[in-house]
């Protein structure tokens, strides 16, 4: 059975024999996933080349045809739990209530409140203790095992290890609805995450909705030539469409017949639409005026002017600015630091001065807990990403966070047209009214808008 069509189509390479498919996938939310799809792809037969976009959902693959197919690829995708998209669309987190994470986030916390709300009421320990241990695996379910594949698989120890330990340990030490509280309460984070990451795909989300999902191409059939609707990342160079009054335009191309004006603003930025004729040049995602045109392909979907400012974004949004690039350098080390000061913690003050187990290993996991530096790590990304998505939503491509770290040392800006800094639309500024009303007395302003 064939896979969805995805929004990018599978070409022959300008160079060899490779191929390359680049298709946006479902539940890729974090650099987990993205390790999860490379270390199960890497080695595949065939692949010669392999990058994930966790924060555009995409995955770009080149490959060798005679080793394997595109199809098969996006089988393989579909297996590991990455479902390739349908055509031209963003993938959307799923339903709070179809959210795997959000429900296991939720269990957790029910059972956490029915384990104390027992507890308060008198109910046998041992069913308390067992609630909150359902509670603890429940929650740390999904973060547990990314700590784990992240140790075993990645030989890196991150936050998800950290959170886990500390939740197991507080349990171990006769602590359970504490273990449980963190269980859940990280769970939730780990369950808002593909929310927060579809917030920031919002500018990429607006740009595919600039161009319409089908196109009106003429074809040859049996019969002679027709007009058939087809999904836009089928249209190819050389391919005639029609463009109706008041309809967007598919991909590029040049007007062959007709003539009209199209608003090419949300592309261009330009205020005043443009006036077309055969001959003239039209771009993917402008909106045609009052007439018909008649136009010709000159690039496909994939490689039109909307693809590549959405590419454009996609690649702003992957590069690292400076800042960012040293926080990672830095969690990298600091969470194997805290987990190991936090061992050392446990261990040495019983062995070396005869203290207390018990207190010490409960400092060394409240120790591990406050230590864990999510907050750190996760700051200055949102931050880049956030002002590389709300540049986009207003027309401002910031080729990556570097560049957004390097406008607070801007002094002098340089505009070079009037349409950078307006807002690329048309308005009234004066009504002069030239000649008189029926009865010879002239026209007011009012009057001459009211006729308009």
């Amino acid at each position: 059975m064939s896979s969805p069509r995805t929004d990018m189509s599978t070409h022959p390479d300008a160079v060899g024999t490779e191929e390359a498919l680049d298709v946006r996938v479902a539940n890729l939310d974090c650099e987990s996933d993205a390790a999860k799809i490379e270390r199960a792809l890497r080695d595949a037969p065939g692949i010669t080349s392999l990058t994930v976009y966790p924060k555009a959902a995409r995955v770009a693959i080149r490959f060798a045809p005679d080793a394997t197919s595109a199809d098969a690829l996006r089988d393989r995708l579909d297996a590991l739990g990455f479902p390739p998209q349908a055509a031209a669309t963003m993938p959307e987190a799923p339903r709070p209530w179809r959210n795997p994470k959000v429900l296991a986030s939720a269990a957790s916390g029910v059972l956490l409140l029915v384990g104390w709300l027992l507890s308060r009421g008198g109910a046998p320990e041992g069913l308390t203790t067992a609630l909150y241990v359902t509670s603890l695996l429940v929650g740390g379910y999904y973060f547990g095992r990314e700590a784990l594949e992240e140790l075993f698989l990645e030989r890196e120890i991150g936050i998800e290890l950290l959170m886990t330990v500390a939740a197991v340990v507080a349990t171990v030490m006769g602590e359970p609805m504490e273990g449980a509280m963190l269980a859940f309460l990280y769970s939730m984070s780990e369950a808002a995450e593909g929310y927060t990451e579809q917030k920031t795909r919002s500018a990429v989300k607006a740009l595919m909705d600039l161009a319409p999902k089908t196109a009106l191409v003429r074809r040859e059939g049996p019969g002679g030539p027709a007009e058939v609707v087809i999904p836009v990342e089928e249209v190819r160079a050389g391919d005639v469409f029609l463009v109706k009054p008041g309809q967007s335009i598919p991909t590029d191309g040049e007007v062959l017949v007709g003539r009209s004006s199209v608003n090419q603003a949300p592309v261009t930025g330009e205020s005043v639409p443009v006036g077309k004729e055969p001959g003239a040049s039209v771009f993917a995602g402008t909106i045609n005026g009052e007439g018909a045109l008649e136009v010709r392909a000159t690039r496909a979907f994939a490689e039109n002017t909307i693809s590549r400012i959405i590419h454009m974004v996609e690649e702003a949004h992957e590069r690292k600015g400076t800042s960012e690039r040293f926080i990672e350098r830095f969690g990298k080390r600091y969470s194997p630091a805290v987990l190991a000061i936090g061992i050392l913690m446990a261990v040495l003050p019983p062995l070396l001065a005869d203290a207390s187990w018990a207190a010490w290993i409960t400092r060394a996991t409240v120790f591990i807990v406050a230590a864990a530096p999510c907050a750190l790590v996760i700051s200055i990304p949102i931050t880049l990403v956030a002002a590389l998505g709300t540049g986009a939503r207003k027309g401002i491509l910031i080729k990556g966070g570097v560049f957004v770290e390097e406008l607070a040392k801007v002094s002098v800006v340089a505009l070079d047209k009037t349409g950078t800094i307006t807002k690329g639309e048309p308005d009234v500024v004066a009504v002069v009214p030239a000649g008189a009303a029926g009865d010879g007395r002239p026209r007011s302003a009012d009057e001459v808008l009211a006729l308009g």
